[in-house]
């Protein structure tokens, strides 16, 4: 078993790579792997939304070489709209933390925030993806996952 220092402070370089849509940091003793797979404005007839919606994966690694994990996911949408010559605006803020597996694939009219671009936006989603590429690399460093009492 690779020692816990190593591994946190290896995973980065070993995780990250610009084929990946996520990034690997390390907090304390835990890898966290943050995948902001939404930061867009949609465009519709009757108003303009943003949506900025992220899905982290966090891995504690404890000192008996096994490691625990929680995900979590957070989205907020505002939008502005006109309806019937008045204007109406609203903000939703979700949070939540626990074991999750999502899929999505979103897409729509609009502009991608982080290249500027307008048009077609689309974004993906896999969270199994995610965590198979850390849970391997903790697995390759002999590691295992804990059970329910650690």
């Amino acid at each position: 078993m690779i020692e816990k220092e190593k591994v946190l402070s290896d995973a980065p370089k070993v995780l990250n790579s610009d084929n990946n849509p996520w990034e690997v940091t390390v907090e304390g003793d835990s890898i966290i792997g943050t995948w902001k797979w939404m930061d867009a404005r949609f465009f519709t007839e009757g108003g303009i939304s943003d949506e900025d919606k992220e899905f982290t994966f966090t891995v504690t690694l404890k000192d008996n070489g096994k490691w625990k994990e929680v995900d979590s996911t957070s989205s907020k949408i505002s939008s502005i709209r006109k309806h019937n010559g008045k204007l109406s605006f609203s903000k939703d803020i979700s949070f939540s933390k626990g074991k999750t597996y999502q899929k999505s694939i979103s897409f729509g009219i609009g502009q991608d925030k982080e290249s500027g671009k307008v048009g077609i936006v689309e974004s993906r989603l896999d969270t199994s993806i995610i965590k198979k590429s850390i849970r391997d690399y903790l697995k390759q460093c002999g590691w295992k996952k804990a059970g329910l009492f650690g």
